[in-house]
């Protein structure tokens, strides 16, 4: 009996790999923002700025792609997803970005401890790619900045901005929708330029 049972479960178990044979597995694929080149700022502040930790709703912390698809509802897709936690990545790429546009002399990584008159603090609000029926597809991005000067007896916020954009896409796929982020977040620092100027 107990023979028949042993060789029912190796039939049972080769039934079901050989099912399997032959369909494709999905593959997760990983993606980066990469915004567009700044134009250099014509002149620079004489400060380091610090970019501090970038802070991400909790609807959008996960690496998966999030898009909305009606509504009320909105979809991680787990199959697509960046290739660093969201925070990490947008405030390595908003330091390197902001380094070459200026108008600050050096702006440092998240985390360094390097010394720095000002810190940029960052929490994005809205990361999604709006893909509801009848609209043009989007990429949508929000982020609140604050500047802190350090360079008196006690921190103080020298400018609060929150910046949005939502960025139309050619087709709802997830490598337009990164695109999409990349542009977003280019035209949101360029915004986040100006006003550091001020």
């Amino acid at each position: 009996m107990k023979r028949r049972t042993s060789l029912g479960a190796v039939a049972v178990i080769l039934l079901l790999a050989g099912c399997a044979i032959g369909k494709p597995i999905p593959q997760a694929t990983t993606y980066v923002i990469e915004p567009p080149p700044p134009i250099p700022a014509a002149s620079r502040r004489a400060e380091t700025l610090r970019m501090g930790k970038v802070r991400v709703a909790p609807s959008f912390a996960d690496r998966a792609l999030v898009v909305r698809v009606d509504e009320v509802r909105y979809a991680a897709d787990f199959y697509n997803s960046l290739i660093a936690p969201p925070g990490d990545m947008l405030g390595a790429v908003m330091a390197d970005w902001l380094n070459d546009a200026g108008p600050f002399a050096t702006v440092t990584q998240p985390g360094t401890r390097t010394p720095a008159a000002f810190v940029l603090e960052a929490t994005v609000t809205k990361l999604y790619g709006d893909f509801r029926p009848g609209r043009t597809p989007s990429a949508i991005m929000e982020i609140q900045f604050s500047l802190v000067d350090l360079s008196g007896i006690s921190p103080t916020v020298r400018l609060e901005q929150t910046i949005g954009r939502s960025v139309p896409l050619s087709e709802s796929t997830p490598e337009a929708l990164v695109q999409g982020y990349g542009r977003a977040l280019a035209e949101m620092l360029s915004e986040l330029s100006l006003a550091l100027t001020r």
